[in-house]
């Protein structure tokens, strides 16, 4: 995430906030540009400001902004427990919309009007079971994850190191982008099934699999988590989310200056322009970077007591994996003929 600061008075701002907390300025966010004094923009704001939160600008007088536009199933409006899990979610799929503009991610179906991908956030507590995933380009999200008590006890009882709302909406993105960018195109399909494994086996046998025998010994070598081996769909959500993750990471310590001594980067001087600049650093030096700044970070989290701060393993399959994905966010989506 980059550094923002108050339009009126150059404090610093973070990326959720509606008001500058040293002026009191009134703030919205415009994708790609970044934040400015509500109603200076001539754009009015989101919606969902008053509901949830939402600080960013809509294109018209009572519209919803670009990230809400991409949800199209809301909680019972009445539960205020759902409610306050409805934001949280949409906090944290803001930033994966602001990483997919400056990414020239493809947000629309091919009528160039649809938004894509849609997002369901749904609560078990209205008597359905809710199951994560994608179809389609709709991601179905169990607004439960947004409890921090039942999101930890789920970690625990699943063996993951690692398991939040932005890690659940970039693996969730990475299935919907991957329908979009890659399975239309028999050259990418190709590629991607030689190193990926082959998305046509059984999706449901491959899950029954997984969850009732050990994953492969040594799988660590080659996958980036142990529910990337449960089938090639999943190892492409996975190393998806996993690059987000260190592009974001990147992003975030150069703007506030924290990378290792030895892995200085040159960064361009125009924040908006260091996401696409970080993904045409070869990945080898991305990789050499971020495994330098995450162990200082993991034996920082240690000294602490909490969780490692990244506590994944990229192993050269893995970054091959990484780059195979850079390179298709780098290439986009071949505009159809």
């Amino acid at each position: 995430m980059m550094r923002y600061r108050c339009p009126s008075c150059g404090a610093e701002v973070y990326f959720n906030n509606q008001t500058c907390l040293s002026c009191n300025t009134a703030l919205e966010f415009v994708p790609g540009q970044g934040f400015g004094a509500m109603g200076s923009a001539a754009l009015p704001a989101c919606a969902n400001r008053a509901i949830i939160g939402c600080n960013w600008a809509a294109e018209e007088e009572g519209g919803l902004c670009l990230s809400c536009r991409h949800t199209t199933v809301i909680p019972d409006l009445s539960t205020e427990e759902d409610v306050t899990r409805w934001a949280e979610f949409e906090a944290a799929k803001r930033n994966l919309m602001r990483m997919a503009v400056l990414l020239g991610l493809p947000l629309t179906d091919t009528d160039g009007q649809t938004p894509r991908p849609r997002f369901l956030f749904k609560s078990p507590d209205a008597g359905e079971k809710v199951i994560m995933g994608h179809a389609d380009g709709d991601i179905t999200l169990n607004l439960s994850e947004a409890d921090d008590d039942l999101r930890a006890a789920t970690r625990a009882e699943m063996g993951e190191p690692y398991r939040t709302l932005i890690g659940h909406l970039r693996h969730e993105s990475g299935h919907a982008f991957w329908e979009v960018m890659v399975r239309p195109y028999e050259d990418r399909l190709a590629s991607c099934r030689a190193l990926f494994g082959d998305d046509r086996e059984d999706y449901g046998a491959a899950l029954e699999r997984h969850y009732a025998n050990p994953a492969p010994e040594g799988w660590e070598q080659e996958f980036v988590s142990e529910y990337a081996t449960a089938h090639a769909y999943e190892d492409f959500a996975e190393s998806w989310a996993n690059l987000l993750h260190i592009l974001d990471g990147l992003e975030t310590a150069l703007g506030h200056g924290l990378m290792p001594e030895d892995h200085r980067l040159d960064a361009p001087s125009d924040q908006r322009q260091v996401l696409p600049w970080l993904l045409e650093i070869p990945m080898a030096d991305l990789v050499s970077t971020w495994v330098a700044l995450s162990l200082a970070l993991n034996a920082l989290n240690d000294s602490l007591g909490h969780p490692s701060f990244y506590p994944f393993v990229l192993t050269p399959k893995v970054s091959e994996k990484l780059d195979w994905v850079r390179q298709l966010i780098r290439q986009g989506a071949p505009v159809p003929a």
